[in-house]
């Protein structure tokens, strides 16, 4: 059965909803084969690779998709420079491998970037590495361009195997160097790695190729479960519809909860380190033009790194690490805060970077593998753990760690050992598969088949590549009208973001659906607006959308730390 074969029609008329399609296909999957509780990266990328191998599979989220950690990233696919201090030789040598797929099979979201390293010390602190690299230290200390150098050798050996990027470059004349480093910057290296534009539009262009395998798939965020008699109980927080799965194999992909849900599953497990980091989004017009186009690593003045890099017309800014027990912990505090502010002001002398410039923040608890030592040292590599709970017939998977840049291979990796349980075969590679929104789609193409405005043409391709065909009928007519306070976002666009992508609340749309909270910042009148839209939609009671909107003006974390001008959000 296809995608367009069970395609049912949502209460405001609109073929094809994901949450309708998925409720319906929920009850002929009771015996689902695999049941996987997260929609993660790491879940979202298992749910594709058992999809695409003919397994019949439920993921569920009892939050949205990308919630955690997934929709707090860096943005970047790299390749793990720092981890080669910590002999992670192994994560490293496959973070670059993934790095440069993720460039070749999904290059309409991941591009290459541009990293400038300003470096204050030539020789200086490279004792401090090798010590820290045999193991014999865990201080942190400045990065010297000798240390720099030879890591650099290292980890382009390990991307140049397949779809390598261009070698790093050392300035050593003053002159060369970008205006306004400290003047004890003695040396500037540039060398590559790779920036996710939309990190939650891969996430669903992964969940919509699962989806398009037929009624053996699906998805629900939103989820509520427990466990009765043996088996899964399923419902649906917007609905009343309760379903009962009883899958031969469970996949925790919990992130942050994987000890607490463990738990519920009937075991005692102790496999997390929770680490929470958060990033800032700043609109600081200088600082982006200053960084033309190039993302910034550099030492905070404590021997810490620091990456900033540009997201559309906004600079993102991260990251701190505090080790924190509560899965649910979303609270930046005031320190994080200034120490992050701290470190961007000292980047260029004559730049200031004050919290007024904060449109927004992000935070998300990396669900590191349980270890000893400073949260700085801990391990990033993942790890797939198998148990089996009393009163549990399924054995459960458990994904530890992780990175970003890795969910493909730990996807791969979980799903063989799957396969394996279910007594089946791999048919499908996902290796050299390129991803949905990569197939050729220009906007002069869209606009000619579509009709649709070649302006919003433009930023239809940008943002969602090939899937712009799928987007596009909903963005002509009233549909091409733009949010209000937001004219680089149409209502088309929302409608299809919570139609074919699943979003039901407002923290769903302008976090994870959208880069509303990025430009100039959120605006009351475009919360509105979405209210509006979503209320249409959905048919949920308003009283309900209100408290949302009234949720999100009160979050600094959406609604940043500034006054707003006026200006449109981007």
């Amino acid at each position: 059965m296809t995608w367009q074969k069970d395609k049912p029609q949502t209460a405001a008329g609109a073929p094809g909803a994901l949450r309708e399609t998925s409720r319906a296909r929920l009850a002929a999957l009771a015996d689902a084969e695999v049941l996987i509780l997260g929609g993660g990266v790491n879940g979202v990328a298992t749910l594709r690779e058992l999809a695409l191998n003919g397994v019949s599979c439920v993921l569920l989220d009892s939050g949205d998709f990308a919630s955690g950690a997934s929709g707090a990233s860096s943005r970047m696919a790299h390749g793990g420079l720092r981890y080669l201090e910590g002999r992670e030789f192994r994560l490293v040598a496959e973070s670059a491998r993934e790095r440069n797929r993720l460039i070749a099979n999904a290059g309409h979201l991941v591009k290459p970037l541009k990293i400038t390293v300003p470096l204050e010390h030539l020789v200086s602190g490279i004792v401090g590495s090798v010590t820290r690299f045999l193991g014999l230290s865990r201080r942190s200390g400045p990065l010297s361009l000798a240390a720099l150098e030879g890591a650099l050798r290292l980890y382009e050996a390990y991307g140049r195997r397949e779809h390598p990027l261009p070698a790093h470059r050392t300035l050593l004349r003053r002159e060369r160097f970008p205006a306004g480093l400290s003047p004890r910057t003695r040396a500037v290296v540039t060398y590559y790695d790779g920036q996710i534009t939309q990190p939650e539009g891969l996430m669903f262009e992964m969940i919509a190729e699962a989806m398009a395998q037929g009624p053996h798939v699906a998805v629900l965020n939103h989820a509520t479960w427990h466990r009765e008699d043996g088996q899964f109980v399923v419902g649906d927080s917007f609905g009343r519809e309760v379903w009962r799965l009883a899958p031969k194999v469970v996949v925790n992909a919990t992130g942050a909860a994987i000890d607490r849900v463990n738990a519920e599953l009937g075991g005692e497990t102790h496999y997390l380190r929770g680490v929470k980091g958060a990033h800032l989004v700043l609109d600081n017009p200088e600082l982006h033009a200053r960084m033309n186009g190039h993302a910034f690593y550099f030492d905070d003045g404590t021997g810490r790194m620091i990456i900033t890099l540009p997201v559309g017309d906004n600079v993102l800014a991260g990251t701190t690490e505090v080790e924190t027990n509560d899965p649910g912990d979303r609270h930046i505090a005031e320190d994080e805060i200034g120490y992050l502010l701290r470190a961007m002001d000292g980047l260029f002398s004559d730049i200031p970077v004050t919290s007024e410039q904060i449109v927004s923040m992000t935070t998300g608890i990396r669900p590191l593998r349980r270890s000893d030592g400073s949260v700085t040292s801990a391990a990033r590599d993942h790890a797939l753990e198998e148990n089996r709970f009393a009163g549990l017939d399924a054995p459960v998977l458990s994904l530890v760690g992780g990175k970003w840049t890795t969910f493909r291979a730990f996807g791969e990796e979980t799903a063989d050992r799957a396969l394996a349980l279910l007594g089946r075969d791999r048919k499908v590679s996902t290796a050299s598969r390129r991803y949905p929104g990569a197939a050729p789609c220009s906007a002069d193409d869209l606009a000619r088949e579509t009709g649709v405005a070649p302006v919003l043409a433009e930023r239809l391709v940008t943002r969602y590549g090939a899937l712009a065909r799928a987007l596009a009928p909903l963005c002509t007519g009233a549909g091409a009208m733009p949010l209000t306070g937001a004219s680089l976002y149409c209502r088309g666009e929302i409608v299809w973001a919570i139609r074919e992508r699943g979003a039901q609340r407002i923290e769903d749309i302008v976090l994870r659906r959208s880069r509303l909270t990025f430009g100039q910042g959120l605006r009351d009148d475009t919360l509105a607006d979405l209210a509006g839209i979503l209320q249409a939609e959905t048919g949920r009671p308003h009283a309900d959308i209100a408290a949302e909107v009234e949720a999100v003006r009160a979050d600094p974390r959406l609604m940043g730390m500034r006054t707003r001008s006026g200006e449109d959000a981007a």
